[in-house]
């Protein structure tokens, strides 16, 4: 009665086990996507607290209409950056498991139903390709400022107003607006 009542009970947990283990398996991207962002978004929230300790070290810019002051302060609040973050290298921020997960999720967008709209939105920013993109190093001032397109962004982790994600050429590029700094990138993403 007991072996019976076993096999039975082993029968019903078997019968439940496979679509659970299908949904595990459905659901473990999602997941890993998830734990990836999270991951990401620590990394931005660091960033951030060394960017604001960098500039509260600098004197307050008052209202100016002089651009040079304005640029003046940018250089300087780049310069302590980057010596903040002298050992700072491409994938500090997007480590390997972030940018499988950014990449995925972009290539996912690139083939979808939106994925002209996207690439037209590329292009009109007029991407340049060739660049050579160094982490701390100055965002080049000839770029223009390509966005990404709204419908990838609402896909990709919220930045905070210092952040900004934009695209050169094929790469996926972390700005530090305030600073025009690299803050990291991830190369070839972009289709």
């Amino acid at each position: 009665m007991v072996a019976g009542a076993v096999v039975f009970l082993i029968g019903l947990a078997g019968a439940g086990c496979v679509p659970a283990a299908a949904w595990a398996l459905q659901a473990s991207p999602v997941k890993q996507e998830s734990q990836a962002f999270d991951d990401f978004t620590q990394r931005v929230k660091e960033y951030l607290t060394l960017h604001k300790a960098a500039e509260s070290s600098l004197p307050r810019l008052k209202s100016t209409t002089h651009g040079k002051t304005i640029i003046d302060r940018q250089h300087v609040l780049a310069q302590k950056i980057a010596e903040a973050r002298s050992n700072a290298k491409q994938g500090d921020i997007f480590s390997p498991e972030i940018s499988e997960q950014f990449h995925h999720v972009i290539r996912s967008k690139f083939h979808g139903a939106g994925a002209p709209n996207i690439r037209q939105t590329i292009r009109q920013g007029e991407p340049l390709t060739n660049v050579q993109l160094i982490v701390n190093g100055a965002y080049p001032g000839n770029l223009p400022l390509t966005t990404v397109p709204p419908t990838l962004l609402i896909n990709l982790p919220q930045l905070p107003r210092e952040v900004a994600y934009r695209i050169v050429g094929h790469d996926l590029v972390l700005l530090d607006t305030e600073a025009r700094i690299v803050i990291d990138f991830i190369p070839g993403t972009i289709p």
